[in-house]
């Protein structure tokens, strides 16, 4: 049986690890998407005010800089925390 090179393995973990990191970057992108079109959505229907999306919106491009920092998990507990001190669910 013949063992495979160690350097062979090394283009196919970096592949993994790549995919991973864009998995995760697609996870906290569509989220950010999700709960800036509800915002938006909120606020054309009068349910929140122009202060509150305005605070909402900063609060999610601090979200949008560590989703494209790779910063998966800091950026779900932004946006998770923005959602629950305006009163909005969290998923």
């Amino acid at each position: 049986m013949r063992l495979p090179r160690p350097m062979s393995l090394f283009p196919a973990a970096l592949l993994i690890a790549l995919h991973a990191v864009q998995a995760q970057a697609a996870a906290c992108s569509e989220r950010l998407s999700f709960v800036r079109s509800v915002i938006d959505k909120d606020l054309k229907t009068g349910f929140i005010g122009k202060d509150v999306h305005a605070a909402m919106s900063r609060d999610l491009a601090t979200a949008a800089q560590a989703c494209r920092a790779g910063q998966d998990g800091r950026a779900q507990l932004l946006i998770s925390s923005t959602q629950s001190r305006h009163g909005y669910p969290v998923r």
